[in-house]
């Protein structure tokens, strides 16, 4: 049986949705490297995984294969797959693309946001200021998140949305990026950074949006603070925090 680093059988977890034996092993699996149930560099071992789900290794086989081209294990042989440690290039080059695709998603819901929206999109920004105040990071980034949550709705492509979540995943195996994110200058930025683009947004200037996206992802002194971090060594907050 494979086990965190906790003495914890991995896959514990119940399957959710029935969706094909592939998709449930994927998704399976994918749940247990973003919470850190799974750790970078930990082996899987695909006989042992599939005697343990009591499924046939082809299934077993064909998630690991989805899981490595997305980016969240490396396979080597068929008997040595590990989870991908994700390093400071990649998040970097991970911030780089969100910023491009976000900015043309807002651009594009700004063409589709109604009274409601923008409604919306105010009263979350009022709360990112009193949890701000408040110093409540985790509410801070709940509002955060579905502020975003909005315009990748709106922008009216599902696949901009499907990717987007898919980055998501991916950059929660950082291990410093939720200790960086707690930072107060941080929060301050990305508190400052919202206020322009609800501004934006109530102005109904696309470009503007787009440009104020893009830069509130790719920020130099985003991954300047990504890299302190990753040298002095921040250790991150419990398991699973998503934000």
């Amino acid at each position: 049986m494979n086990e965190n680093h906790n003495g914890k059988s991995t896959f514990s977890i119940e399957f959710k949705e029935p969706q094909t034996l592939r998709e449930r092993i994927y998704l399976h699996l994918r749940e247990a490297i973003t919470k850190r149930m799974l750790l970078p560099g930990e082996k899987i071992t695909e006989k042992k995984l599939a005697e343990e789900l009591n499924v046939s290794i082809t299934p077993v086989r064909e998630a690991l294969l989805q899981l490595n081209v997305e980016g969240f294990v490396e396979i080597k042989t068929h008997r040595n797959v590990v989870v991908k440690q994700i390093s400071l290039t990649e998040i970097a080059e991970l911030y780089e693309i969100q910023g491009v695709i976000e900015g043309y998603a807002a651009r594009q819901a700004s063409l589709n946001l109604n009274d409601e929206d923008v409604l919306k999109l105010k009263k979350l920004t009022e709360k990112m200021k009193k949890y701000f105040k408040s110093n409540n990071v985790e509410k801070f980034y709940e509002s955060n998140k579905e502020i975003h949550e909005i315009y990748l709705k709106k922008c009216g492509n599902q696949s901009i949305y499907d990717l987007v979540s898919n980055l998501n995943l991916r950059k929660k195996m950082f291990r410093y990026r939720v200790t960086f994110l707690a930072k107060k200058d941080v929060m301050k930025k990305a508190l400052d950074d919202h206020i322009k683009i609800f501004d934006a947004f109530l102005a109904r200037d696309p470009d503007t949006i787009e440009r104020l996206v893009r830069e509130h992802w790719i920020s130099d002194s985003r991954i300047k603070e990504f890299e302190n971090g990753y040298k002095n060594g921040y250790n991150s907050t419990p398991d699973g925090q998503d934000f």
